[in-house]
């Protein structure tokens, strides 16, 4: 049983505005009052010290696989068989165990090798500067929709092998499908995620037929030649992690970005500072990653009873990994709600631990880096204008919804 804890409740249900533009007094009272809460609304744990959090994502106690949930819907188990969208999605490597996650990760890792990044390192660059060169004349632009989405959905199509005309549709689709990360069950948010989801898996098939007649140097190609090998790779299985990758291959880099981009402009002596020693871009991009992370929560199930900081954890129980509030512990980190550019010790968690580390880490941070250094350079006026900016929901992705600037 959960110790009770007096006065406090679950901010995740419900989400409210003040809690989404500003989560991290909430998370401090967490950390300091309850780091390991029972939510009795959402039938979860919540993690928010950087300790637990750090041992779970490593421990191997912990699965992906929703369907072993303890509180898991009777109806919602059985829409997870019938529904072949929730079945798809089910069949990400994002949402598998060992053995079947460690035999899909290993089809696409040599793709997202340190490596093969540096290879792609000046094609980013030429994106950068192309998307710079086709808004610089305008003086303005919401650097959301025009920079920070555009370069990373570049880069994953491309390397997929999707066509350049057919790149904007992913934002919406990919949008759908995201908003049904939030901790509760939204039926009109799930309905909207898997309906995107059926669209971009009929979009994918014809692209998978092609390249089994003619293979490309691209991703999908090698998945293909994957499949055919026999035993590796089925079907749905190639289908539905080509949209994992499509979807986390730039979702969570456009919030990257822009969160980069608002936290400089809003600390004009950071800005300063990183245009005089463009060497600190390194450091900065894991400053932006610790203290602005672009994914928020991340979830675990416990496959054994357990006891995390004197609770008792059982079986089939679920855990939110609050990482926004683990990258803020100041046992873990000096000053943690201090932004700084220059911080040496900073080892964030927002790419996740373990098994199950962001396969496009060494992309995302090379992107961010890319992305950040070229306008900031390029654009030397560039400043925010309008009014409020206001965070994009879902909150396990933290993001601005637009970025209006000029310059």
């Amino acid at each position: 049983m959960a110790k009770p804890v007096a006065s406090i409740v679950d901010p995740l249900r419900p989400l409210n505005a003040d809690f989404l533009e500003n989560p991290y007094p909430t998370f401090d009272r967490l950390r300091k009052e309850a780091p390991v809460f029972w939510s009795e609304k959402g039938k979860y744990w919540l993690i928010s010290r950087y300790e637990e959090a750090n041992a779970i994502l490593r421990n191997l106690g912990y699965g992906k696989e929703l369907q072993h949930w303890r509180q898991f819907n009777p109806l919602l188990r059985l829409g997870m068989e019938m529904i072949p969208a929730i079945k798809s999605k089910m069949g990400w490597m994002l949402n598998q165990d060992p053995p079947d996650h460690t035999r899909l990760r290993s089809l696409v890792n040599r793709a997202f090798t340190p490596a093969m990044v540096a290879r792609l390192r000046p094609h980013i660059q030429k994106i950068a500067d192309s998307l710079i060169d086709g808004f610089a004349a305008q003086g303005s632009c919401d650097l959301v929709a025009d920079y920070a989405f555009q370069l990373p959905v570049t880069v994953i199509a491309e390397m997929l092998g999707i066509p350049a005309a057919d790149r904007e549709r992913f934002k919406a689709w990919s949008h759908a499908m995201t908003e049904a990360l939030e901790p509760s069950f939204n039926i009109a948010h799930m309905g909207a995620s898997n309906k995107a989801n059926d669209e971009l898996i009929e979009y994918l098939k014809p692209l998978v037929e092609q390249r089994r007649r003619s293979p490309q140097d691209d991703l999908i190609s090698a998945l293909v030649r994957a499949e055919e090998e026999g035993s590796k790779l089925t079907e749905e299985e190639l289908l539905g992690n080509c949209v994992l990758l499509l979807v986390a291959g730039h979702e969570t880099t456009v919030n990257l970005i822009g969160n980069s981009i608002y936290l400089l402009l809003t600390h004009p002596e950071s800005l300063l500072l990183l245009r005089q020693k463009p060497d600190l871009i390194d450091s900065a991009v894991n400053e932006f990653l610790r203290y602005e992370s672009p994914v928020q929560m991340m979830r675990r199930l416990a496959s054994a009873d357990l006891e995390v900081n004197g609770q008792q954890i059982k079986k089939g129980d679920m855990l939110i990994i609050l990482i926004g509030s683990a990258n803020r512990d100041p046992a873990q980190f000096e000053n943690p709600d201090v932004f700084d550019i220059t911080r040496i010790e900073n080892k964030h968690i927002s790419f996740g631990l373990g098994i199950h580390h962001c396969l496009g880490s060494s992309l995302a941070e090379a992107e961010g880096q890319i992305a950040v250094s070229t306008l900031i350079n390029r654009l030397p006026n560039l400043k925010l204008t309008g009014a409020k900016l206001e965070h994009r929901l879902p909150f396990a992705l933290r993001g601005m919804k637009v970025l209006p600037v000029e310059f």
